[in-house]
């Protein structure tokens, strides 16, 4: 537990293990000072050998092994077509493989990683950044060859090549109704770019039930509201029940200007496993990367497929 938590740089922990470590060997050999003039000096020649050789082995190991591995986070953005009044039902653009790891190995385990190799000569290639939200990662990218495109295995007929339907509409200047299913999934969100969420509230309705009840009956309305010196831009929706569509009604913080434009995205999640997506890129992950590493998601899911909106 303890070498997994110091691999998490944004935690910031190491110093929280190492400083009592030091302070506490500092004590214990404290009460020996008075007498160490009188120690053999062979005493002193096998400490100072124990320090060079533990010193040289610290420095020339590896720091990771398979027994000590290192924490590398998996994610899979699929960008889709924008939600509009006459779309509902967004198609695949695009999709990319991500790496977040800590710095000075991104570009190391991408190289490891075949799909990323046809990519590093183009514009469009591998691209190793800083993390902005996680302090002390690097997150690598690339775009996915059609071969590791991921897909959901489990969809029925009429939604094969479907990630999510959705529709978005303006209920007022400040206020949106938005309306979210996930083909087989029970995790989405809703993110505004533009504007801060003031209050919101939100709901489940469970489709494709085998009764009247179990079909269309809703969930009760759920309210929040957002303290005043709070500013949410996110709202992360989970569902209890498989086959279930997420209302959310939100308003947004208004704007200075007369005419007043919402943007934002529409996305949903999934992980790999039975009843979830085929995840080609992470099988690739899995044999190719070291043995040395350990794979995580990301976010809410392994993969997440998104689409953008403007109202």
């Amino acid at each position: 537990m303890l070498a997994t938590t110091l691999q998490d740089p944004w935690l910031n922990l190491s110093w929280s293990v190492y400083a009592p470590i030091s302070l506490l060997s500092f004590l214990i050999l404290l009460p020996l000072a008075p007498f160490v003039h009188k120690v053999h000096r062979l005493l002193t020649v096998v400490a100072v050998f124990v320090f060079i050789a533990s010193t040289t082995y610290v420095w020339l190991a590896p720091p990771f092994t398979p027994n000590a591995r290192i924490k590398v986070f998996f994610a899979q953005k699929v960008d889709l077509t924008n939600v509009t009044s006459a779309v509902s039902r967004p198609q695949l653009t695009r999709s990319i493989t991500q790496l977040n790891v800590i710095e000075g190995y991104g570009a190391r385990l991408t190289a490891t990683l075949p799909s990323s190799w046809s990519s590093t000569n183009g514009s469009e290639g591998e691209q190793c950044i800083a993390n902005k939200l996680r302090r002390g990662l690097t997150t690598c990218e690339w775009p996915v060859p059609p071969a590791l495109l991921p897909s959901i295995a489990s969809a029925k007929d009429g939604d094969k090549g479907r990630w999510l339907v959705a529709n978005v509409t303006r209920l007022g200047p400040t206020s949106l109704h938005v309306e979210i299913e996930g083909i087989q999934t029970r995790a989405c969100s809703i993110s505004v770019d533009n504007h801060g969420i003031r209050r919101y509230r939100a709901r489940t309705r469970r489709v494709g039930g085998t009764t009247e009840i179990s079909a269309g009956a809703p969930t009760a309305w759920t309210a929040f509201e957002v303290p005043a010196e709070k500013e949410v831009h996110l709202l992360t929706l989970w569902a209890r029940e498989w086959g279930s569509k997420f209302d959310v009604e939100f308003e947004v913080d208004p704007d200075t200007e007369q005419e007043q434009i919402i943007t934002g995205r529409v996305s949903c999640f999934w992980n790999d496993g039975p009843g979830g997506a085929e995840i080609p890129a992470l099988e690739e992950g899995r044999r190719f990367l070291p043995e040395w590493v350990a794979i995580s998601k990301a976010a809410g899911g392994l993969v997440e497929a998104a689409s953008g909106f403007v109202v």
